[in-house]
């Protein structure tokens, strides 16, 4: 078995050596090619360290910070520059508008100036010493001093004109009897002031009573909350929530059954003809009770269906157990490379099946006990006989049971 086994690896094996030289020599090529790139790229360098290409880029970057700092510096005087040459623009634009306005009024107080002076009989030798006497600024004061005052007489006579109607005849208050009002006034005024005292000290006590209470209450709610979610997380584990009821057990179960489900359809679907699929139960059925999960459909593709495993006759019912053993067999040896069911014996069910259900059956089994594996057939059907080549054959007769070997 282990040279037969070893005459089976040789030519992958002879592969993997062909691909691992081909792999090689690429390689050492590809070394080749980076090598002269490397030399090209050490050539092409501008700098002859990284520390020097370094020390440039920061000597780069402190140069453009200064040039960036002037420039800035010079769009902000560009900019104050702009506005103030727009307002000087404005200005003259607004002198030479009010310009002819301004010549205009120069004229016409030069003629109220020589029209008062012939009013008056002065000469020009006497207002000039009455501007020599009095400046602009007193005559601009004496003006503001003139505006305050009737402003203050306008006050006056309107406070006064409020009071008055204020009063609207009333007599004079009695002061002492106010005086005792105040008086009674501040006395309960106190009173207030320390009540509120009383009530700020409980109002503090309560809220320091407040904050403990909260930081012990935000601790329970954290030590319940955590508890709830373990508590969720067992009962969905464990089975016990509400319309889940499938454990855990269950749910790794079904994981299982699935890997040794696929590998039993390919035997059942041979065997039936290509009629019948094993499939779970869904999940909304698996949780309605305890090991629902676990439990098998059967798709007819003739009519599209599923329907329950036990509506199946009893030679469907025998191909789909031999399947189902079959896919244990194949999970138990691809999940423990240390187990190996190199034998497997079924007992008695071939009668159950019809002649194109039965040779399907034995084909599948002749096709696994092709390999290193040897099924062993417990059976009476004669028809059965017939397609076992070697048969360990048992007689009973009056002195005991007696067995022989037939060799095919």
């Amino acid at each position: 078995k282990l040279l037969r086994e070893a005459e089976e690896k040789k030519p992958a094996l002879r592969q993997a050596k062909e691909d691992a030289r081909n792999r090689s020599v690429d390689a050492r090529e590809e070394w080749t090619r980076l090598q002269g790139q490397l030399s090209r790229l050490e050539m092409d360098k501008d700098y002859p360290t990284k520390e020097a290409a370094n020390e440039a880029l920061a000597g780069a970057e402190a140069a453009k910070a200064r040039e960036e700092k002037n420039w800035e510096q010079a769009a902000a005087e560009k900019d104050a520059a702009e506005k103030e040459k727009n307002g000087a623009e404005s200005g003259i634009r607004r002198c030479a508008s009010t310009l002819p306005e301004k010549k205009e009024e120069a004229r016409r107080r030069e003629d109220l100036y020589r029209e008062t002076v012939r009013e008056k009989g002065s000469a020009g030798k006497q207002w000039q010493a009455v501007t020599e006497r009095y400046s602009r600024d007193d005559a601009a004061k004496r003006r503001q001093m003139l505006q305050a005052f009737t402003l203050r007489e306008e006050t006056a006579k309107q406070a006064y004109e409020t009071a008055v109607k204020a009063i609207a005849g009333r007599d004079c208050p009695d002061m002492d009897a106010l005086e005792q009002e105040k008086d009674a006034a501040q006395e309960r005024a106190e009173a207030a002031r320390k009540e509120h005292e009383a009530v700020k000290k409980e109002h503090e006590t309560n809220r320091e009573v407040l904050e403990n209470l909260e930081q012990i209450m935000r601790e329970r709610g954290a030590v319940m909350e955590s508890y709830q979610r373990l508590d969720a997380l067992y009962g969905a584990l464990s089975g016990n929530l509400t319309g889940g009821r499938m454990d855990i057990e269950t749910y790794v179960q079904r994981y299982h059954l699935e890997r040794i489900l696929r590998a039993a359809n390919r035997r059942f679907l041979e065997m039936s003809a290509g009629q019948f699929e094993l499939r779970m139960c869904g999940m909304d059925r698996a949780g309605k009770g305890r090991n629902r999960g676990l439990d098998l459909m059967v798709y007819s593709s003739v009519t599209g269906k599923e329907r329950e495993v036990r509506t199946l006759s009893g030679g469907e019912s025998f191909m789909a157990a031999l399947s189902l053993a079959l896919g244990m067999a194949d999970q138990i040896q691809e999940g423990a490379s240390c187990v190996s069911p190199d034998v497997m014996f079924i007992d008695e069910g071939f009668g159950s099946l019809d002649d194109h259900s039965r040779n399907k059956a034995i084909r599948v089994l002749k096709d696994m006990a092709g390999g290193s594996r040897m099924i062993g057939i417990i059976s009476h059907v004669t028809e059965l006989k017939q397609e076992i080549e070697d048969q360990l054959i048992v007689e009973k007769g009056a002195d005991g049971s007696h067995v022989r070997w037939q060799i095919g």
